[in-house]
């Protein structure tokens, strides 16, 4: 089988390969299997990712679904965090017809680290590398997020005030209350986090039902709704909150009910089970820090 014609340089322009010697890196080539043609995506939002692409001639529109189109040139990496890291795709790839693609099975690249642990360890840290600047940028993202919503709030809270003290109109009522709920839902304490594989939360309920808990704040949460199980709007549950370690009771009001997702609406808490709620919200939280 023919290999791509990449000489060593342009691969250590590669953040993933960085550092590599000439043997590594003909080790890696050696991996590379040709893509055939295809009229179709070459992989879709959601799709798991048993490999990542080395893209050296043409081009690759990925669409994110987020109004978003990015259109990648070689030398490109394509899919290497999915297909590492065992998650989904996010984006739908589509491959020019004069596109030069390889692609990298993740079980063989797998065996080769058993066989070059030297090589294994270096795509471990360039790896590390590669997310951890993604955070870094992420948080720099984030953080003008936050700005913004600051402004926001201090703007609305203005217009708050300013309808309180102008003449009543017919639409003084209605402008107050949304821009009050509107005020509410931005509080920080109602922003949701995503349990990870190694803080999960679970529900459980009477007769010892469980429900992986798939989002959270310090008032709301959403649940998988368990096999078998029935839940309805504005319906009410009553169940004992695991925290990957403390367990406290909560109860709610249920206010949809989409495609199995169970958004619950929480009770006020006692003080002291707020302050277990909130110290796991940090633990989850601190994930997305570097510190």
């Amino acid at each position: 089988m023919s290999r791509p014609a990449i000489d060593h340089d342009q691969l250590r322009s590669v953040p993933l390969l960085d550092g590599f010697d000439d043997r590594q890196l003909d080790a890696i080539v050696g991996l590379f299997e040709r893509v055939k043609p295809t009229e179709g995506p070459l992989f879709g939002a959601g799709d798991h990712a048993e490999e990542f692409y080395v893209l050296t001639k043409g081009r690759v529109e990925l669409d994110a679904d987020d109004d978003e189109i990015y259109t990648l040139h070689p030398l490109a990496v394509i899919g290497e965090l999915g297909a590492l890291t065992g998650r989904r795709r996010n984006s739908t790839a589509k491959v020019a017809a004069d596109s030069e693609l390889w692609r990298v099975p993740v079980t063989r690249l797998l065996e080769l680290f058993e066989a070059s642990p030297d090589i294994g360890l270096g795509f471990q840290q360039n790896l590390m590398h590669i997310v951890a600047e993604k955070i870094a940028r992420d948080q720099t993202r984030l953080q003008d997020m936050r700005c913004n919503i600051v402004r926001t709030q201090k703007a609305m809270k203005e217009m708050r005030e300013l309808v309180l003290e102008s003449a009543d109109t017919e639409i003084s009522a209605p402008l107050h209350d949304t821009i009050e709920q509107l005020i509410q839902r931005n509080r920080r304490v109602n922003y949701r986090v995503a349990p990870p594989a190694s803080l999960v939360s679970l529900l459980r309920f009477d007769q010892g039902v469980a429900a992986q808990v798939m989002e959270i704040s310090r008032t709301h949460l959403s649940f998988r709704n368990p096999p078998g199980a029935e839940a309805s709007a504005d319906e009410r549950i009553v169940a004992v909150l695991s925290l990957s370690g403390p367990e406290i009771p909560v109860s709610g009001r249920i206010l949809r009910v989409i495609n199995g997702r169970v958004d619950v609406a929480l009770d006020p808490m006692l003080d002291e089970y707020v302050a277990v709620l909130e110290g796991y919200l940090t633990r989850v939280q601190m994930l997305d820090f570097l510190v």
